[in-house]
């Protein structure tokens, strides 16, 4: 039997994929600190932190056989961060996020602090995800090709005003699961510079 704590992170992801228990547990062992440290900076709260982090390794555990990983601690990083944004989005969200999206939305260079472009990037392709697929394509026609409502009435052969109405319950939608200022952060950082 191997000495899982001398494998290096490309051995211990082939024997995960072969749910290989012991490789499973070295990953954990390894990751588990570092992830919540991640969760914690941003959510302050210990109990949550440990649910999600369980969440993402149950995860990992429930779906190695099909995980294509390349980078293992990218992935876990990258899985914490969206289940945080599934907690905010259910609408967990409590006092002490209003401090940081507060400082982001003000100083939009501090975004870069808690949120890495692409990481941020990724967040919105996720939540557009869960949209109805006319929904979720029209927000991505105008916010991240910048087209017009006219502009999208006319390639998806739709009226303009459904057009609108689209665009206006998506943003209802997403304001009704993060906080104003996570919304500002959210929707400037889909723009074009």
């Amino acid at each position: 039997m191997p000495d899982y704590s001398k494998l290096g992170e490309r051995d211990l992801i082939l024997l995960l994929k072969e749910q290989d228990h012991s490789a499973f547990n070295e990953i954990y062992e390894r990751s588990w600190s570092v992830l919540f440290k991640t969760a914690y900076l941003r959510l302050k709260d210990k109990e949550v932190c440990k649910d999600i982090i369980h969440d993402v390794f149950a995860d990992l555990w429930n779906r190695s056989d099909n995980l294509d990983i390349q980078n293992l601690q990218a992935y876990l990083q990258t899985a914490v961060r969206y289940k945080i944004y599934s907690w905010l989005a259910k609408g967990s969200n409590t006092a002490h996020f209003v401090e940081p999206f507060e400082s982001m939305a003000v100083d939009g260079h501090s975004a870069d602090t808690w949120f890495e472009a692409k990481e941020l990037e990724h967040l919105i392709e996720l939540w557009i995800a869960t949209l109805p697929r006319k929904r979720g394509q029209i927000f991505q026609l105008r916010y991240m090709e910048n087209l017009s409502t006219k502009d999208i009435s006319e390639k998806l052969n739709i009226s303009q005003k459904t057009v609108q109405n689209q665009l206006l319950t998506a943003n209802n939608e997403l304001q009704a699961h993060l906080s104003n200022y996570m919304v500002v952060v959210l929707i400037a950082g889909c723009l074009p510079s």
